[in-house]
């Protein structure tokens, strides 16, 4: 269970008159954020002193009782975070971060609170300029993918292969709790891919979850790219075909051209991810990463949904995403098929 408000509004208040040796500051109008990879709070904090952090912030804190790794390592979410913040590549500011004990109990971290929007949120704006701003979000992708992943090393770890992408879904994958009706053309997926896999991709920062979602945007411009709890170093065109992926229709269950939700298609992405990428990009470099995506999602799926019908971790909403994951599968082997 989330702590409650009072005991947050108790142990911020530790922490920011601990942060910024004010034994006056004030911590107001805590409010729960969403956020599947721990707990998450908007709050205001007033400071008797000038200079420093003040205003609204955000907190975030790893769950209670499980593993500091993978979503739930919320310092290295911030490390990394951090770690952009002299690029060209907007991100929230990060203020604190750590793993006392004496205030949480587990890991946390402090940012700026960021004004704006999402084109997830189908905001009041025309389709036009919705496909603009969409247009300045994969300009940043590019941007984050041409930063020195070397210097950062320290921040987002060693590149991951491919294959060990692959690896850590079949231990999802590879269980017979599943329901195969959902499961449906997985595996037969699963062997296209291994089989196909690409040899030597351009190696980079990845977010790990680039979609609508995840992207702010302010006043005409992208403020922030947000949530970072899968974020690697690796083959940067993950990120491209995981895009693709919520761009393309054909992956979900009764969805068609006419009501796609993206502002650009999965062609519109590829064609502006490689005008500003600095190299050329084409539709079938990505088709393979496009594949993919659709089997991670599709894997989680099974995964969660099973978690869902065994009391593990109610969320009814995996009941209607499952609907379209056979789609998914059926979907990646189309693209590898048609591959060339």
């Amino acid at each position: 269970m989330p702590p409650t408000i009072e005991e947050i509004s108790d142990q911020l208040t530790r922490l920011v008159r601990a942060k910024t040796a004010d034994a006056n500051a004030l911590v107001r109008e805590i409010s729960p954020l969403p956020g599947h990879a721990g707990f998450g709070y908007s709050f205001v904090l007033d400071r008797a002193t000038a200079g420093g952090p003040s205003g609204k912030l955000v907190l975030r804190v790893a769950p209670e009782g499980v593993r500091i790794s993978g979503p739930a390592d919320v310092v290295r979410q911030a490390k990394i975070m951090q770690s952009l913040a002299d690029t060209e590549v907007p991100v929230p500011p990060i203020i604190w971060y750590g793993d006392e004990p004496v205030f949480f109990g587990r890991p946390y971290f402090v940012d700026g609170f960021l004004e704006g929007f999402r084109l997830a949120d189908n905001p009041p704006i025309s389709r036009e300029e919705a496909r603009r701003l969409a247009r300045k979000a994969i300009e940043k992708l590019a941007a984050l993918h041409r930063v020195d992943w070397r210097s950062r090393r320290d921040a987002w770890g060693d590149p991951t292969l491919l294959a060990d992408e692959m690896k850590r879904l079949d231990h999802l994958l590879d269980r017979p709790t599943l329901d195969p009706a959902v499961v449906a053309r997985g595996p037969e997926l699963r062997a296209l891919l291994y089989a196909s896999l690409p040899d030597n991709p351009r190696v980079g920062c990845v977010h790990g979850d680039f979609q609508w979602s995840n992207i702010m945007f302010n006043a005409g411009e992208v403020a922030a790219l947000i949530d970072w709890e899968i974020a690697l170093c690796g083959p940067t065109l993950l990120d491209v075909g995981w895009i693709c992926f919520f761009a393309d229709p054909a992956s979900f269950h009764g969805a068609s051209e006419e009501n796609r939700s993206s502002p650009l298609s999965a062609d519109e992405i590829i064609a502006t991810y490689s005008e500003v990428a600095g190299f050329p990009v084409s539709a079938d470099e990505v088709r393979w990463f496009r594949a993919f995506a659709g089997y991670r999602f599709g894997v989680i799926t099974c995964f969660n949904l099973m978690l869902h019908r065994r009391g593990k971790r109610d969320d009814p909403h995996w009941e209607d995403i499952a609907l379209s994951a056979p789609t998914m599968f059926s979907h990646g082997i189309e693209l590898l098929e048609h591959a060339g």
